[in-house]
This record gives structure tokens, C-alpha cells and sequence, in this order.
């Protein structure tokens, strides 16, 4: 087959089909009919030879032809997005885009004040709308511009990513004015351990990074109270016996009591922006990712 003689524009649909595991919802992403996207597959699977994708209750299942050719055509589709973006043709203060971010709630509080205030004074006609997606479907959301940006501690093992460390602090142990634990005279992990435990996770199951350390080491802590946002911590921790596991940096912003950690192989916390490749070069998605990673800065100061 001829490079000359094939409709590059079917290796979009395949690819959107491939993504979305379902012909209405790539005809969504494409911008075109469901009858469409039906037509191309049909000319697909006669150029390649192959079903390319198998009808099921869940959806349209790639074959193994599918599976062995799709990395290739993801970069080629990235190279040629690249080629035809424009940096230079992005003028803030006229864009009306809206860019979509998957932010926890601590990352809203570092990081969008910032943003927002950046907006108002070069780009008023700009939106931010920020998602929470679970981590199997960000890769996803990227790809089909239902995201522009994620922040998270865990990058995603693709090929369609690229990705910049944001910020990096480390962990203390928060806990309220007066605190008997604060009585000690030499206050050991062992004390730490024996305290009553906030665990913060937005998550149905899986351990926080201090507990899979902490196993290493043979310690499990109790979680007196599990919930689901930061933000609600300090309030609690203010008000009762409970402590947390939190960065120096949130335990200062919240005027918050703590503790240094006894122990030198405590992790860090790390958060890193990751975006799909797609977006590369094009001028507004470098101006906000520019800016990202500013509030990031400002916000470790």
C-alpha cells in the first residue's frame, strides 16, 4: 500500500475508535457522524486486511493487528499535530479558551488563586474548569481533550505522555495546640505510631504513602478517621487529639502545630504535571503549562 493512495485522515478515525472503544462516541471526537466513522472503518479494514475491531457487549475490542500498529500511529499522528501548531499565533488577552485541569483539593488552593489573578490581567476571556478523574482514565482524558493538564503524585506509564516535576516537600506530623504528644521530651516513631491517625483519600482502598513506608519498617498506624479532602483536616486537627501525616508546606499555610519526623527515610511528596504529547507546541497550552508551574513555585515559597 501506497502512502500516496491512503486517506491519513482514516489513521485519525482508528486511532479516536481505539480510544474510545465505542463509533458514536469517536464520531463525538472527530466531529463528524456515526455513519461516517462506520464508513471509515469499513475502508480501514479493507486496506489493512484485518477486522481491526471486534463488535462486543463492551464495547469495540481492538484486534491483535490493531493492537501492533496503534503505537506507531499515535506518534505519527502527535508528529503531525506538532508540525501544524502554532505558538506564536496565541494572543492571551483575545483567546476565549477553556482549559480543563485534574486538581486535588490542595492543589486548587496552591495554584488556582494564582492562575485565576494571571487571567484577570492578560487573558480575562480565558476559563479554567478543574476535574477529578481517576487515574486509569487520565491517560484518556488527555488524549481526547477532555483534559489539558493533570497534576498528581504518579505519572502515568504511556508513551503518549510528557511530564515536569511541579513541587516537593516533606512530611510532618500536624496536630493541635497543646498536644500530650508535644510533652515528650524526645519524641520517637513509636509515639507517633501510637497517636490517633486522619487519613486523607479521595480513593475506595489503597495506602497512603507514610503507611507503605511505615510497613517496611513493621509499624501500622490507626486511622481514627478517614475522609476525603484536605481542607477539612485542619479544622478537625485544631479541635480534637487526632493528627495527620501533612507537607510542612500545607501545616504552614493552615497555622498548624506539628512535628518533624524522627526518621531520615521518609519519602517526600512529589507532585508532577503531565499532558499528552498532541499538545506540544501549541501556544496556549505552553502559556498555561508556563504558568502552572509558576503557581507551583510561588506556592513552595
Amino acid at each position: 500500500m501506497k502512502i500516496s493512495s491512503f486517506d491519513l485522515n482514516l489513521l485519525v478515525i482508528l486511532n479516536a475508535i481505539y480510544t474510545e472503544g465505542s463509533l458514536t462516541k469517536a464520531a463525538q471526537v472527530v466531529g463528524i457522524t456515526q455513519p461516517a466513522v462506520s464508513n471509515a472503518l469499513s475502508r480501514l479494514r479493507e486496506n489493512f486486511n484485518d477486522d481491526l475491531f471486534i463488535r462486543t457487549g463492551s464495547g469495540m475490542v481492538p484486534t491483535q493487528k490493531t493492537e501492533n500498529i496503534i503505537k506507531d500511529i499515535q506518534q505519527a499522528i502527535a508528529l503531525m499535530q506538532n508540525s501544524i501548531n502554532e505558538p506564536d499565533s496565541f494572543i492571551p488577552a483575545e483567546t476565549t479558551r477553556n482549559f480543563k485541569l485534574h486538581l486535588g483539593d490542595v492543589s486548587e488552593t496552591r495554584i488556582l488563586p494564582y492562575l485565576t489573578k494571571i487571567i484577570d490581567m492578560e487573558a480575562p476571556k480565558i476559563s479554567i474548569g478543574s476535574y477529578n478523574f481517576p487515574r486509569k482514565d487520565q491517560v484518556h482524558a488527555l488524549a481526547t481533550n477532555n483534559l489539558d493538564f493533570v497534576v498528581d503524585p504518579i505519572i502515568p506509564q504511556s508513551e503518549e505522555i510528557n511530564s515536569c516535576k511541579v513541587f516537593e516537600d516533606h512530611f510532618v506530623l500536624a496536630h493541635r495546640d497543646g498536644h500530650p504528644l508535644t510533652k515528650k521530651k524526645k519524641i520517637t516513631l513509636e509515639d507517633i505510631i501510637e497517636q490517633k491517625h486522619i487519613q486523607i483519600s479521595s480513593r475506595k482502598r489503597g495506602l497512603h504513602l507514610m503507611d507503605i513506608e511505615l510497613e517496611k519498617v513493621g509499624y501500622k498506624r490507626e486511622i481514627a478517621l478517614r475522609c476525603q479532602h484536605f481542607l477539612i483536616a485542619p479544622k478537625i486537627i485544631t479541635s480534637t487529639d487526632l493528627v495527620l501525616f501533612a507537607t510542612h508546606s500545607f501545616a504552614v499555610s493552615h497555622n498548624l502545630k506539628f512535628i518533624e519526623i524522627p526518621v531520615e527515610e521518609v519519602p517526600k511528596m512529589e507532585y508532577f504535571l503531565f499532558w499528552h504529547k498532541s499538545d506540544e507546541g501549541d501556544g496556549g497550552h505552553e502559556w498555561m503549562k508556563d504558568h502552572i508551574i509558576q503557581a507551583y513555585k510561588k506556592a513552595m515559597k
